[in-house]
Protein backbone atom coordinates (compact mmCIF):
# COMPACT_ATOMS: atom_id res chain seq x y z
CA UNK A 1 0.00 0.00 0.00
CA UNK A 2 1.08 3.21 -0.42
CA UNK A 3 2.13 5.89 1.69
CA UNK A 4 -1.11 8.06 0.43
CA UNK A 5 -3.73 4.98 1.13
CA UNK A 6 -2.50 4.69 4.12
CA UNK A 7 -2.59 7.82 5.43
CA UNK A 8 -6.66 8.32 3.91
CA UNK A 9 -7.27 4.64 5.76
CA UNK A 10 -5.84 6.30 9.25
CA UNK A 11 -7.85 9.80 8.65
CA UNK A 12 -10.78 7.93 8.76
CA UNK A 13 -10.55 5.80 10.96
CA UNK A 14 -9.38 8.49 13.40
CA UNK A 15 -12.79 10.39 12.29
CA UNK A 16 -15.17 7.89 11.40
CA UNK A 17 -18.64 9.86 9.40
CA UNK A 18 -21.78 9.11 11.01
CA UNK A 19 -23.28 8.04 7.47
CA UNK A 20 -26.31 6.19 8.81
CA UNK A 21 -29.20 7.75 10.62
CA UNK A 22 -31.16 4.85 13.47
CA UNK A 23 -34.06 6.41 15.02
CA UNK A 24 -33.60 9.77 13.85
CA UNK A 25 -29.82 10.54 15.24
CA UNK A 26 -26.59 10.02 13.08
CA UNK A 27 -24.43 6.74 13.87
CA UNK A 28 -21.22 6.00 12.47
CA UNK A 29 -22.24 2.02 11.95
CA UNK A 30 -20.78 -0.85 13.54
CA UNK A 31 -16.82 -0.37 11.75
CA UNK A 32 -14.23 -0.15 14.02
CA UNK A 33 -10.38 -0.48 14.15
CA UNK A 34 -9.99 -4.42 14.98
CA UNK A 35 -12.62 -4.93 12.18
CA UNK A 36 -10.67 -2.32 9.82
CA UNK A 37 -7.39 -3.92 10.32
CA UNK A 38 -8.83 -6.65 9.13
CA UNK A 39 -10.47 -5.69 6.01
CA UNK A 40 -7.69 -4.13 4.97
CA UNK A 41 -5.43 -6.53 5.61
CA UNK A 42 -7.19 -9.15 3.25
CA UNK A 43 -7.80 -6.95 0.75
CA UNK A 44 -5.10 -5.76 0.20
CA UNK A 45 -3.43 -9.56 0.12
CA UNK A 46 -5.53 -9.57 -3.12
CA UNK A 47 -4.42 -7.07 -5.15
CA UNK A 48 -6.56 -4.78 -7.23
CA UNK A 49 -9.87 -6.35 -6.20
CA UNK A 50 -13.57 -6.76 -7.23
CA UNK A 51 -15.03 -6.18 -4.18
CA UNK A 52 -19.05 -6.47 -3.55
CA UNK A 53 -21.03 -5.31 -0.03
CA UNK A 54 -24.44 -5.91 0.77
CA UNK A 55 -24.85 -2.82 2.79
CA UNK A 56 -23.08 0.75 2.95
CA UNK A 57 -21.28 3.16 4.72
CA UNK A 58 -17.81 3.39 6.29
CA UNK A 59 -16.94 0.49 4.86
CA UNK A 60 -17.84 1.58 1.71
CA UNK A 61 -15.44 4.23 2.00
CA UNK A 62 -12.87 2.01 3.77
CA UNK A 63 -12.70 -0.29 0.65
CA UNK A 64 -12.56 2.50 -1.64
CA UNK A 65 -9.30 3.82 -0.03
CA UNK A 66 -7.59 0.18 -0.86
CA UNK A 67 -7.99 1.66 -4.55
CA UNK A 68 -9.79 -1.92 -6.04
CA UNK A 69 -10.87 -2.51 -9.36
CA UNK A 70 -14.53 -2.73 -8.62
CA UNK A 71 -16.79 -1.94 -6.12
CA UNK A 72 -20.37 -2.92 -5.90
CA UNK A 73 -22.36 -1.08 -3.07
CA UNK A 74 -25.95 -2.78 -2.76
CA UNK A 75 -28.05 -0.66 -0.23
CA UNK A 76 -31.83 0.33 -1.21
CA UNK A 77 -30.96 4.21 0.31
CA UNK A 78 -30.77 7.36 -2.13
CA UNK A 79 -29.58 9.37 0.41
CA UNK A 80 -26.86 7.21 1.91
CA UNK A 81 -25.36 6.81 -1.40
CA UNK A 82 -25.35 10.81 -1.35
CA UNK A 83 -23.80 11.26 1.83
CA UNK A 84 -20.73 8.28 0.75
CA UNK A 85 -20.03 9.82 -2.16
CA UNK A 86 -20.12 13.41 -0.23
CA UNK A 87 -18.08 12.37 2.10
CA UNK A 88 -15.35 10.22 -0.03
CA UNK A 89 -15.23 13.69 -2.08
CA UNK A 90 -14.39 16.25 1.10
CA UNK A 91 -11.62 13.47 2.34
CA UNK A 92 -10.14 12.67 -1.43
CA UNK A 93 -11.06 9.33 -1.33
CA UNK A 94 -11.29 7.97 -5.24
CA UNK A 95 -14.97 7.06 -5.88
CA UNK A 96 -14.14 6.05 -9.72
CA UNK A 97 -14.33 2.48 -8.64
CA UNK A 98 -17.83 2.37 -7.38
CA UNK A 99 -21.01 0.68 -8.39
CA UNK A 100 -24.11 1.89 -6.14
CA UNK A 101 -27.22 -0.32 -6.51
CA UNK A 102 -30.17 1.62 -4.64
CA UNK A 103 -31.99 -1.50 -4.57
CA UNK A 104 -32.72 -4.75 -2.15
CA UNK A 105 -30.07 -6.88 -2.13
CA UNK A 106 -32.58 -9.92 -2.98
CA UNK A 107 -33.10 -8.07 -6.52
CA UNK A 108 -29.85 -6.71 -7.27
CA UNK A 109 -27.48 -9.73 -6.75
CA UNK A 110 -28.89 -12.47 -8.80
CA UNK A 111 -29.41 -10.20 -11.58
CA UNK A 112 -25.37 -9.48 -11.14
CA UNK A 113 -24.78 -13.60 -10.75
CA UNK A 114 -26.66 -13.58 -14.19
CA UNK A 115 -24.65 -11.19 -15.91
CA UNK A 116 -21.24 -13.44 -14.97
CA UNK A 117 -20.21 -10.85 -12.55
CA UNK A 118 -16.90 -12.24 -10.75
CA UNK A 119 -15.56 -11.10 -7.31
CA UNK A 120 -12.37 -11.47 -5.07
CA UNK A 121 -14.30 -10.22 -2.31
CA UNK A 122 -17.57 -10.26 -0.38
CA UNK A 123 -19.47 -8.41 2.54
CA UNK A 124 -21.95 -9.83 4.05
CA UNK A 125 -23.97 -6.35 6.03
CA UNK A 126 -26.60 -5.67 4.58
CA UNK A 127 -30.05 -6.67 6.26
CA UNK A 128 -29.56 -9.10 9.28
CA UNK A 129 -32.53 -11.04 8.74
CA UNK A 130 -33.83 -14.56 7.74
CA UNK A 131 -34.00 -14.84 4.76
CA UNK A 132 -31.95 -11.85 3.38
CA UNK A 133 -28.70 -13.51 5.17
CA UNK A 134 -28.69 -16.83 3.22
CA UNK A 135 -29.84 -15.07 -0.16
CA UNK A 136 -27.15 -12.63 -0.10
CA UNK A 137 -24.61 -15.66 0.47
CA UNK A 138 -26.59 -17.90 -1.91
CA UNK A 139 -25.37 -14.77 -4.27
CA UNK A 140 -22.20 -13.99 -3.40
CA UNK A 141 -20.68 -17.37 -2.88
CA UNK A 142 -21.76 -17.84 -6.47
CA UNK A 143 -19.92 -15.03 -7.88
CA UNK A 144 -16.91 -15.42 -5.09
CA UNK A 145 -13.53 -17.46 -6.95
CA UNK A 146 -11.88 -19.69 -5.31
CA UNK A 147 -9.07 -17.80 -2.82
CA UNK A 148 -11.52 -15.35 -2.20
CA UNK A 149 -12.84 -13.74 0.90
CA UNK A 150 -15.80 -13.66 2.61
CA UNK A 151 -16.76 -11.53 5.64
CA UNK A 152 -19.82 -12.28 7.39
CA UNK A 153 -20.44 -9.15 9.71
CA UNK A 154 -22.95 -9.34 12.85
CA UNK A 155 -22.64 -12.85 13.62
CA UNK A 156 -23.87 -12.07 17.49
CA UNK A 157 -27.21 -12.10 15.58
CA UNK A 158 -29.03 -15.33 15.46
CA UNK A 159 -29.92 -15.15 11.95
CA UNK A 160 -26.18 -14.54 10.94
CA UNK A 161 -24.55 -16.90 13.23
CA UNK A 162 -26.03 -19.29 12.04
CA UNK A 163 -24.54 -18.76 8.54
CA UNK A 164 -21.51 -18.87 10.86
CA UNK A 165 -21.87 -21.87 12.27
CA UNK A 166 -22.86 -23.95 8.58
CA UNK A 167 -19.78 -22.49 6.51
CA UNK A 168 -17.17 -22.95 9.37
CA UNK A 169 -17.74 -26.40 9.30
CA UNK A 170 -17.98 -26.53 5.64
CA UNK A 171 -15.04 -28.43 3.70
CA UNK A 172 -15.61 -24.98 1.13
CA UNK A 173 -14.85 -22.44 3.23
CA UNK A 174 -11.65 -21.61 5.63
CA UNK A 175 -11.99 -20.04 8.70
CA UNK A 176 -9.70 -16.99 9.14
CA UNK A 177 -10.99 -15.54 12.38
CA UNK A 178 -13.58 -13.58 14.17
CA UNK A 179 -12.56 -10.31 14.79
CA UNK A 180 -15.08 -8.47 17.06
CA UNK A 181 -17.77 -9.31 15.08
CA UNK A 182 -17.19 -10.09 12.11
CA UNK A 183 -16.05 -13.45 10.86
CA UNK A 184 -13.77 -14.08 7.84
CA UNK A 185 -13.58 -16.97 5.60
CA UNK A 186 -11.41 -18.07 2.54
CA UNK A 187 -13.33 -19.80 0.22
CA UNK A 188 -10.68 -22.83 -0.76
CA UNK A 189 -13.18 -24.82 -2.85
CA UNK A 190 -14.25 -24.02 -6.39
CA UNK A 191 -17.79 -24.83 -5.85
CA UNK A 192 -20.65 -22.30 -7.10
CA UNK A 193 -23.05 -23.49 -4.31
CA UNK A 194 -23.32 -25.59 -1.07
CA UNK A 195 -23.76 -28.93 -1.36
CA UNK A 196 -27.37 -31.22 -0.22
CA UNK A 197 -27.46 -31.15 3.74
CA UNK A 198 -26.60 -34.51 3.87
CA UNK A 199 -23.14 -32.90 3.56
CA UNK A 200 -23.62 -30.04 5.46
CA UNK A 201 -22.57 -31.19 9.13
CA UNK A 202 -24.06 -27.91 10.90
CA UNK A 203 -27.57 -29.11 9.36
CA UNK A 204 -27.15 -33.12 10.18
CA UNK A 205 -25.95 -32.42 13.87
CA UNK A 206 -28.94 -29.93 14.49
CA UNK A 207 -31.36 -31.88 12.58
CA UNK A 208 -34.28 -34.18 14.43
CA UNK A 209 -33.85 -38.29 14.13
CA UNK A 210 -36.95 -39.44 12.83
Amino acid sequence: MTNATLERIDSLLANLPKLHIWGGVPQVGGLNRQIADRLVGEIASLGTPAIAETGAGATTLLFLCLEPHELISIAPDHALEERVRKEADARGIPIDPLRFHRERSELALPRLADSGQRLDAALIDGNHGWPAVFVDFCYLNLMLREGGVLFVDDVQLHSVAQLFHLLRQQEEFELLGVDSKLATFRKVLDRSFLPDWRAEPFIRMNSLTL
